[in-house]
């Protein structure tokens, strides 16, 4: 872990290292905990790979299912 110390420029900015730039990618999610601040990288989600996981044996459970998930 290392530690660095930054100053905030007068618009509230902060230059994170190329290092860093490079591990968290181009968005962040930032969590505000209070008394300290997290960036956490914001990961695309390959929704593809959820594709044919589910086996439904009758149209009564697939219309049943879409039910479901559209009243939350």
């Amino acid at each position: 872990m290392e530690v660095l110390v930054k100053r905030l420029d007068s618009q509230g900015r902060l230059l994170l290292p190329k290092e860093l730039r490079e591990k968290l990618g181009d968005e962040v999610i930032i969590v505000d905990l209070g008394d300290r601040v997290e960036l956490l990288p914001r990961k695309k989600v390959n929704f593809t790979k959820f594709f044919d996981s589910v086996e439904i044996e009758e149209l009564d459970e697939w219309e049943k299912l879409k039910r479901e998930l559209w009243s939350k």
